[in-house]
């Protein structure tokens, strides 16, 4: 049965033979300025997606605003008819029905 010791010793020889991680290129200062804007309240660009999501959602509300618009108003419109077609077929079978 192998020690601890002689585990870590293997493990520390390995650990020291791996490829050195490639470091992220990222430019001088680019926290500082990530930083400074979040605390600063700024916020990206909105990208294309966004304004047309913003502008469909908007004209989403505006059709169907319209929609009730035409609706009550053609609801006066639409009854008479209604009433009135109703009464020409009661009249035309009313005189059938009442032999």
């Amino acid at each position: 049965m192998s020690e601890p010791r002689d585990n870590w010793q293997k493990l520390a020889r390995l650990a020291r033979q791996a490829p050195k991680p490639v470091e992220a290129a990222v430019p001088f200062g680019f926290a500082t300025r990530v930083a400074a804007r979040w605390a600063g309240g700024e916020s990206p660009a909105p990208s294309a997606w966004d304004v047309l999501e913003a502008f469909s959602l908007r004209s989403l509300v505006v059709a169907g605003a319209l929609m009730v618009a035409v609706l009550f108003t053609s609801y006066d419109i639409a009854t008479p008819g209604w009433t009135q077609q109703y009464t020409v077929a009661d009249a035309t079978f009313d005189p059938i029905f009442e032999e």
